[in-house]
C-alpha cells in the first residue's frame, strides 16, 4: 500500500492489513522521479545498491528533528542561569592618543526557561534492489507492533516529507538482495596533520552553518583542538553535516564536536572504522562517549589535561 501526502498524524487504520508482529519495510519505488531529492538527501547520483546515509536536514522539521533532535522548552518551571561563550572586542589605549582592538572570550549568564533535549530518531534510509531489479530507497525494516507504533509513525512521515510519499512493503526481507552498504555520512581528510589555517579553509562550510554570533567560539575550540596535532579529521555529510570529528588515534580518543545546539564536547573511545559505521543515535548515547566537556571557560583546561 501508498500513503501519500505531506504528514499524517497518527497511523489509524492504514496498517490494518498488516497482522501484529510482521516485520515491515518502509521507502518507495522508481528512484528516478526522485533524483533531484535523494541527491539533496545525501545519496550520490548513481545510486549505488547499498549506499545508507542519515538524511539532510533540508527537507523541513521532521528530517531535522531525524538529524538534530529538539529542545523541549519548560515554560512552566521558573528559569534558570545558563551561560553561553561570546567573543568580547574593547579598545585598549596604547598611549599617545592611539587605542588598539583587543578581544578575549567570556562567559555571559542569562536566564531562560529550563530544556530538556530529545535525541534525534536518527533513522537512516538506503539504496536496495529486490529480486527483479528494482531499486528502491528503504529503512530498516520493523517489526509491526504496539511499542513501535510512533516509530513507524516517525519514518512514514521521514518519507513523506522527503518525496510526498511512503510504501510499505510487506514483502519477506528475503526478497531484497542485500548489497554492501557504502557509508556516505563522512568524509575523511587525507591522513596527516594540518595547520589551522589550511584546516579552517576545510572546515569553513561547519563554521559557517553556526549562528554568526557564535562562529568565532566554535573557531577557538576548533583551532584550540586542532593545536594538539589530531591524526585525522572527518567532516560530516548528510544529517551528520555540522559534526567534525578530531582523531587521536595512539591516544585511543576522538573528539566530536558540532557546530549545532548542545553544550558540550565529546569524548569517544571508539575506534574510527567502528564509529563511522555507528547511527548518530549510538555516536551520541551516553554509554558510549568517554567524556563530556561542558562549553564553559574551564573547557579549555579539560581539553590541555586530556590532550596534553
Amino acid at each position: 500500500m501508498i500513503i501519500k501526502g505531506k504528514r499524517i498524524r497518527n497511523l489509524g487504520s492504514r496498517l490494518r492489513f498488516v497482522p501484529p508482529g510482521t516485520k515491515i519495510v518502509l521507502g518507495v519505488r522508481d528512484l528516478n522521479r526522485f533524483q533531484e531529492l535523494l541527491t539533496k538527501a545525501g545519496f550520490t547520483p548513481n545510486l549505488e545498491a547499498g549506499e545508507i546515509v542519515l538524511p539532510a536536514t533540508v527537507f523541513g522539521p521532521i528530517s531535522r528533528y531525524n538529524a538534530l533532535g529538539k529542545l523541549l522548552i519548560h515554560k512552566d518551571r521558573p528559569k534558570e542561569t545558563v551561560y553561553r561563550m561570546v567573543e568580547w572586542h574593547w579598545q585598549q589605549w596604547k598611549g599617545r592618543d592611539e587605542t588598539e582592538e583587543k578581544s578575549k572570550i567570556v562567559e555571559v549568564p542569562y536566564e531562560r526557561y529550563p530544556r530538556t533535549f530529545i535525541p534525534p530518531p536518527s533513522v537512516e534510509l538506503r539504496v536496495a534492489t529486490n529480486v527483479r531489479g528494482d531499486k528502491l530507497l528503504i529503512s530498516t525494516a520493523i517489526e509491526f507492533t504496539d511499542n513501535n507504533r510512533t516509530q513507524i509513525l516517525h519514518i512514514i512521515n521521514l518519507f513523506l516529507e522527503m518525496f510526498g510519499e511512503c510504501q510499505v512493503f510487506r514483502e519477506n526481507l528475503e526478497a531484497i538482495i542485500n548489497a554492501p552498504l557504502k557509508q556516505l555520512n563522512w568524509t575523511v581528510l587525507p591522513l596527516g596533520r594540518y595547520p589551522w589555517g589550511d584546516l579552517h579553509q576545510k572546515i569553513q562550510r561547519v563554521i559557517q552553518r553556526a549562528p554568526e554570533g557564535n562562529q568565532r567560539v566554535i573557531e577557538s575550540r576548533l583551532e584550540t583542538i586542532n593545536k594538539y596535532e589530531p591524526d585525522f579529521v572527518a567532516i560530516g555529510q548528510a544529517g551528520f553535516r555540522g559534526y567534525i570529528i578530531f582523531g587521536f588515534t595512539a591516544k585511543k580518543l576522538f573528539m566530536l564536536e558540532s557546530a549545532y545546539f548542545g553544550n558540550a564536547t565529546y569524548v569517544l573511545g571508539e575506534r574510527w572504522e567502528e564509529l563511522s559505521r555507528l547511527t548518530k543515535a549510538e555516536i551520541l548515547n551516553d554509554n558510549l562517549h568517554k567524556d563530556r566537556i561542558i562549553h564553559r571557560l574551564t573547557w579549555y583546561g579539560q581539553v590541555r589535561k586530556l590532550l596534553s
